[in-house]
């Protein structure tokens, strides 16, 4: 094989010869079964396989897929160890150079218009008993992952009240030997990325991307259980557990079966602390901020002391089951013989874990006393949905906390993208059924607009005191990433977010309304997965949880 030398206007091979030019609305054969045609720009293009391409998925060795990534402005560092220990292995890379994207063109939406400018990719299909996905990097280091056009379609036709996929136990529908079909859009150039500091090529438009096949083996155990892939992986991975935290044990995995009703009972003559975490995420990941001594306000020792050590973890399931599946597996577990007070400390999709504790109708269906709801506090809680949760924007959804891996602390961090990995392997094997975590969030889901409609007198209807802390990101600090990821992320909302959830939708959901909500400076504004880390949050959390005396 040639060894490929960047040169200022192209590539070549060590013989002198050109690498394939990708004209502008033009179509060029690769090699290895490869075919690009583009619309609206073009490029430098090569094809490079792996090592290991060709042999069964199952056969192959870890190691070959970070050290592909690794060449990827440093992606391959965390990301990799994480998709090869979910089987994802390496079978080609095209790397692109030199990308210009037709004047008045857009890629901005992940669904092509006659307008977009995008690059379109087929490629052999897996064998049967494998899935693909390409995952694309641009010069900023911005990860964004692609699932074939027959996906999207599905995506959208569900999204937009469709018949429901063909594959509904977790196996990848036929494929028949066709090539599979990728379509990358591709972003212009743009002068300003929102770092203040004028500089072009928001996400290396102009400059690179990389593309890389991945394949990875499809869990035939999940099928033979009759269960979708993710609910297989969390039931092993994420099941629900309640814990009694101490100082040290936050940022540990949760032991089986934790603490019981008759501790819990024991403990009942004051007030629990109960925190419950976000999609994808688990007591370990979305909370770590609080284990973070010296930030503004109490971390996790402080409270615990507050609370004379009647501190709870909830770790669930948070793509598979429904919030009010969460919440009534908790409720079980309290004790059946005395009333328990709570404080819920809540944060994205925990929010809504939260409200169905608060409700009075659920504990009665799981047959044990109404809990107390003292304080019910929304971090970042999409109480009115958000469109990251419609079938059609799922790979975005999966795309931001890619990103976002990149900038938290590796320990938790890994927990969370671990199961975004899970998500990305079942969406690319054409199969959205079994995720009513993640439907519950979804604006298009009639129950959403339903559940807030039932809240006649506020939020406050079936809980104490509610409160609500909301962000509203904008990039600062010369961040080229974030700002990419802001970029990438804006359209879909076209209001205030943290990149994840709508601002106003945190605490102005319908007739579920949060009064005074606390939202974050914006020259200080946080993303959707650093608000514990905050000095302003954790003071206003310290303000607000009055622990055993309150």
């Amino acid at each position: 094989m040639s060894i490929l030398v960047i040169l200022g206007y192209g590539w070549c091979g060590e013989d002198g010869s050109t690498v394939p030019e990708l004209e502008r609305d033009g179509e060029v054969e690769m090699p290895y079964g490869v075919r690009l045609r583009s619309v609206g720009l073009s490029a430098t293009v090569d094809v490079r396989p792996a090592a290991t391409a060709g042999a069964p998925v199952r056969a192959v060795a870890p190691g070959g897929l970070t050290a592909v990534l690794a060449e990827s402005d440093g992606v391959g560092e965390k990301l990799g160890p994480v998709v090869e220990a979910a089987g994802m292995r390496p079978v080609l890379t095209v790397p692109m150079e030199d990308v210009t994207v037709a004047p008045g063109a857009s890629g901005l939406a992940r669904g092509i218009t006659d307008e977009s400018a995008y690059v379109e990719m087929s490629v052999p299909s897996p064998d049967p008993d494998e899935g693909q996905v390409v995952l694309e990097v641009d010069a900023a280091g911005l990860m964004r992952w692609h699932v074939d056009v027959d996906t999207l379609a599905t995506a959208a036709a569900i999204a937009d009240g469709g018949p429901p996929p063909a594959a509904t136990l977790g196996v990848a529908p036929t494929r028949g030997g066709l090539d599979q079909v990728f379509r990358i859009p591709v972003e212009p150039q743009t002068e300003d990325p929102g770092t203040g500091d004028g500089r072009r090529g928001l996400l290396g438009i102009g400059i690179r991307k990389v593309l890389h096949l991945i394949r990875f083996p499809i869990e035939s155990a999940a099928a033979a259980a009759g269960q979708v892939a993710v609910g297989w992986w969390e039931d092993r991975n994420r099941p629900h557990a309640l814990r009694l935290l101490t100082p040290d044990d936050v940022g540990s995995v949760p032991e089986p079966g934790g603490v019981d009703a008759t501790r819990l009972a024991e403990l009942a003559d004051q007030p629990f602390l109960v925190l419950v975490h976000g999609t994808f995420s688990t007591i370990r990941g979305g909370f770590d901020g609080l284990s973070r001594p010296g930030v503004g306000g109490p971390g996790l020792p402080e409270l615990i002391a507050r609370y004379d050590g009647r501190v709870l973890g909830f770790d669930h399931p948070t793509l598979h089951v429904d919030p009010a599946v969460n919440a009534s597996w908790f409720l079980d577990r309290l004790p059946r013989d005395r009333p328990v007070t709570l404080d819920l400390l809540t944060h994205s999709r925990g929010g809504l874990v939260g409200r169905q504790i608060a409700d009075p109708d659920v504990a009665a269906a799981a047959g044990v006393p109404a809990p107390d709801v003292r304080r019910l506090i929304h971090v970042g809680t999409p109480n009115n949905g958000t469109v990251l949760a419609s079938p059609k924007r799922w790979t975005t959804l999966i795309d931001v906390f890619s990103n976002l891996f990149s900038l938290l602390p590796d320990e938790p961090a890994t927990a969370t993208v671990q199961a975004v990995i899970e998500l990305v392997k079942q969406i690319a094997t054409g199969v959205f059924s079994g995720l009513s975590g993640l439907t519950a969030m979804d604006p298009g889901n009639p129950a959403v607009a339903a559940a807030n409609r039932s809240f006649g007198a506020g939020a406050q209807g079936r809980a104490g005191a509610v409160r609500a802390i909301a962000s509203d990101f904008t990039p600062a600090g010369g961040n080229l990433k974030l700002a990419a990821l802001n970029a990438l992320v804006d359209p879909f909302f076209g209001a205030g977010n943290d990149l994840v959830v709508p601002t106003q939708g945190v605490y102005d959901a319908d007739a579920y309304r949060v009064s005074d909500p606390y939202l974050v400076p914006s020259a200080d504004a946080v993303v959707h997965t650093a608000f514990f880390s905050d000095p302003q949050v954790r003071a206003k959390l310290g303000e607000w949880l009055p622990g055993s005396a309150g």
